[in-house]
This record gives structure tokens, sequence and C-alpha cells, in this order.
């Protein structure tokens, strides 16, 4: 016995539209090449399937006992069809992804190196960027996943939690800050900080908690990176503001990292994408592995320990 799959395909539009030529409208096809499918699957099932009439197209008992495992057998056909298909296009392919030079440094690499571990043929783009320029990439289409604190109400972006935690304090060891366990806003607002310039998503960010609060900061001096930030704040030129990716810096002799306090403001990383494209097959990819990557983060952090991670990502995370 041979059946073929468009006689299994003719078979389930009839069952489905109740009419033949409705379902030779369906499967692309002529009414009567339609008819020569369904003839022939009764033949090599040696049963009718279908009682005719000039207005009602029923199924006999034969029909109704082959149509449940002929759906069933045509969706996991189709399901292990495109399962290859998904499986075929993440073999191959390129990706790229965008995030501030200090995120990128700090946990960017780390998920590069696992996703190329797990797809060595598809190749990764790593843009350390300003984040105030990610979104723009991201429109232009020269970047297909961006990282890092921006806003969740983005019309043009589909904005994706990664990390969240509490705002940390950045400070000198030698600050008057520094020996206290939590430091208060209002007297982070007074400590004389290092911020990054106008325009920066995070400056954003901080410029708003502080108006909430009812607190105008002192601000010392106003740089472009992050990085740029730490290295004043170790050099003693005020305190700082970090995002929840702050336990991710190495431990330092010149610098503490405290929480603040009363109240608690959290604040995320996220990954964004243009809300008006489709992902692609290694895009998708990559942003499993970030999620994937961050988990395993937040085990060992919640074991105790420092489970081994990969490359560059060092501290405990956020969230």
């Amino acid at each position: 016995m041979t059946l073929s799959l468009r006689q299994l395909e003719a078979f389930v539009a009839v069952c489905d539209e109740g009419s033949f030529s409705k379902a030779a409208q369906r499967v692309h096809i002529s009414q009567s090449g339609l008819s020569i499918l369904v003839r022939e699957l009764e033949s090599s099932l040696g049963a009718r399937l279908f009682d005719r009439s000039t207005r009602h197209v029923l199924l006999t008992r034969a029909g109704e006992e082959f149509r449940a495992p002929c759906m069933r057998l045509l969706a996991d056909l189709s399901r292990a069809v495109g399962n290859v298909k998904a499986l075929e296009a993440r073999q191959r392919g390129h990706v790229v992804v965008a995030a501030p030079p200090l995120l990128a440094a700090r946990l960017l690499v780390g998920m590069a190196q696992v996703f190329r571990a797990e797809y060595p043929d598809i190749t990764v783009g790593l843009l350390d960027i300003p984040a105030e320029s990610i979104l723009q990439r991201l429109q232009a289409g020269t970047v297909d996943i961006g990282f890092g604190a921006f806003a969740s109400d983005q019309p043009d972006f589909a904005v994706e939690p990664l990390m969240r935690g509490p705002l940390m304090a950045l400070l000198p060891k030698t600050h008057t800050l520094a020996s206290r366990r939590t430091i208060p806003w209002a007297q982070m607002a007074s400590a004389g900080l290092v911020v990054q310039a106008p325009g920066n998503p995070f400056r954003a960010d901080l410029d708003r908690a502080f108006a909430r609060l009812g607190l105008e900061p002192v601000v010392n001096v106003e740089v472009s990176q992050l990085s740029t930030v730490i290295s004043l704040v170790e050099a003693g030129f005020g305190a700082a503001i970090m995002p929840p990716y702050a336990a991710l810096l190495p431990a330092n002799r010149k610098t503490v990292i405290r929480p603040i306090s009363a109240p608690h403001l959290p604040s995320e990383i996220v990954m964004v994408t243009d809300a008006l494209r489709a992902p692609s097959a290694a895009s998708q990819a990559f942003r499993e592995i970030a999620h994937s990557v961050v988990r395993k983060m937040r085990k060992a952090a919640s074991d105790g320990g420092r489970a081994r991670r990969p490359a560059a990502i060092s501290g405990d995370p956020v969230g």
C-alpha cells in the first residue's frame, strides 16, 4: 500500500471544508485533481472515505476512523520539517549584539563564548558602543540585539528583561560614606557624584529617580563612558551610582560597593530588539544563550558559591 502526502492533505482538506470545491481551492489544485487524489487514497485503503451527494460531503465510518490519525500524522510531519529547518538555520548565520563597553566586557564576552561553543558556524559581531547609539543601530538594522539599562516604555522596540537588581553606590575607600553598610539616597545626592553625561539612558534614569525623591544631586564630574566613571571614582573624584551589573565588577582595593537604601530603587538590564523586524534564527539562539547564562549566574549566587562561569564573567549576578 502506497500513500502520498498529497493524498493525505487532500483528504484532510475535504474533512475540514466539507466541500470538494473549497478543499481544492485550499490545496491549490483543480476540483477534478482533488477528486482523483481522494479516489486513489480510497483505493489504497480499500474503503470509501466519503459519502457524496450534490449538496453534502459526509465522512463514512472508515473516514471517521482515518481522520484523527491522518491529522496527527500531518501535524507531526509539519512539526518535524519545521524543526529540521530551524536546526539548519541555526547551523550557520550571523548575529550582531551591542552593549555599553563595561557591560560588553563583563557580560557579553562570556555570552559570546558560550554561544560560539554551541553554534560554531554562526559568526558573532560584538559592538561595545555608547548606550545612546544602540537604539539607533537597532533601527538602522546594523545591530540585532542591544543590551543595557534601557527603559521598558520603548514604542518601537521589544524590551526583554534580563537582570534585575538594586542600584549600587561605588565609593573610594577614603570617602566619608565608605564605612557605612548602606547609604540613603539623600546622602548619595550630596556625596559629590561622578556621572555619565546627559543623553545617556542610565543617566536619564538617575535624573528621574532623584526628581521623584525630591533631591538635587551634587555632580562633580560628567563623562561619556561608565568605565571612565569607575576610573574617576578610583582616583578619588567622587562617588558614583552603578547599574545592577556593578556586581560583575572585579574586586578593587581602591573602591567599595554599597547598596543604596531608603528607598530601594531597582534597575534592569534588558535585551532590546527592533519590534518591526522578525528575529533571525541566529538572533533567537543568542537570546536563549543570554538567558541561560544569566540563569546559571543566578543559581551560582543562590548556592552561595562561585560556580564556574564563562570567561570574563566574574562576581555575583544581581537578580
